[in-house]
């Protein structure tokens, strides 16, 4: 079965989701951040104080990583879209889902200092979102509107995976 692929902006509610599917449809969830940390050993803190650009070259070697796996539900970081190769790895065995949630109610629960995008304040939320909304909808096979509940988007999810 192909796997399930979430993508979105930082507080969007992929882990959240990637979670209640896991339960809901018995697969195993990789998170593309906590691998990132296991493989190279290091936090992602401590890569972008390396540089974004050190993150996002370990971010595409994990994603290349899983374009072979089949069946599980795959968490990304919300910048996986800025390079178009992520997405061709992850479309290689994956439907990609575009969970796209109102800033307003990102900036009321994300928190910041785990978030190193976000050090800046609310407003680079702002800014990002304007920046990559297209490259989201680019990148994905479908989008889905994360304001009502998150038991509504695991639904869906799962009635379009039954679908394909």
């Amino acid at each position: 079965m192909k796997n399930i692929v979430l993508i979105g902006i930082m507080g969007c509610g992929k882990t959240t989701i990637s979670k209640l599917l896991a339960e809901k449809l018995q697969r195993p969830v990789i998170d593309i951040d906590e691998y990132i940390v296991e493989k190279y050993n290091q936090s992602i803190n401590e890569m972008f104080a390396i540089s974004e650009d050190y993150f996002r070259q370990n971010e595409t070697a994990c994603c290349k990583d899983l374009a072979d796996i089949q069946d599980h539900i795959i968490s990304t970081g919300g910048g996986v879209i800025l390079k178009k190769e992520n997405i061709d790895y992850l479309k290689k065995n994956g439907i990609v889902f575009y969970i796209d949630r109102p800033i307003d109610n990102i900036i009321e629960d994300v928190h910041v200092a785990s978030r190193p995008l976000l050090q800046e304040g609310p407003q680079k939320l702002y800014d990002l979102d304007k920046q990559r909304h297209q490259l989201y909808l680019d990148a994905c096979d479908y989008h889905l509107i994360n304001d009502s509940s998150l038991e509504n988007i695991v639904n869906n999810i799962i009635s379009i995976i039954n679908d394909n």
